[in-house]
């Protein structure tokens, strides 16, 4: 990990999108909505993770996390959502969101007047932060409803700014709720010097609970 990404706008910003493209392939991987032969293994933030094996879904996965590393750079980025729904119905049945916000005036910390074994600190916290969180998404499926994959697609949301460019292949969208609210399991934070990441996952509850 780079020594200023926990404690600068451009490294946190980095950082955050990344973390934000792990959580997005190990939830379409544990939630079973693309084969697992179109996942691999690799090591990262001091664990294993997935991360996408298949051309198709990595170029589309590539072109989400470009434009959110703009955008969050600027300080635009205030929520990513992931929702997951139902091919037959449209019916949205689980949303994965990640609230954004920026520490401190301008989220632009004099990092320059940071101790070095506190830059370490915060580091190594980060890293912590995103092992713990990656470790829920993965323990998910044992409370989460069972998902037919196949049945089942997934739609990036992104909350910006409303002065943002926003590039052709990106078009408005609704909230994409779940009917009834459904039940909500808080995901653990993570904060850098300059960004504060609050998530949780929203479900709807299957019949008959």
């Amino acid at each position: 990990m780079d020594t200023n990404s926990s404690i600068t706008l451009e490294g946190s910003s980095s950082l955050i999108v990344d973390f934000f493209e792990c959580s997005l392939t190990n939830i379409l991987y544990q939630r079973g909505i693309y084969p697992f032969e179109d996942f691999k293994i690799i090591k990262k933030y001091g664990v294993n993770i997935v991360t996408s094996d298949s051309p198709e879904l990595d170029a589309y996965i590539h072109q989400i996390i470009k434009q959110l590393r703009v955008w969050l750079k600027s300080n635009k980025l205030s929520k990513f959502v992931i929702v997951i729904k139902s091919t037959e119905t449209d019916e949205v049945l689980e949303r994965w969101n990640f609230n954004v916000e920026v520490n401190g005036e301008n989220g632009l910390p004099m990092a320059e007047n940071i101790p070095p074994e506190q830059v370490e600190r915060i580091q190594q916290t980060t890293s912590k932060q995103i092992r713990s969180i990656l470790r829920q998404i993965t323990s998910s499926v044992s409370f989460l409803p069972e998902l037919e994959g196949d049945e089942c697609t997934f739609n990036v949301l992104v909350y910006t700014d409303n002065d943002v460019e926003v590039p052709q292949t990106w078009r408005d969208s609704g909230p994409n709720l779940i009917e009834g609210g459904g039940e909500h399991v808080r995901l653990k934070s993570v904060n850098t010097l300059v960004h504060t990441v609050d998530s949780f996952v929203a479900y709807k509850r299957e019949e008959g609970f």
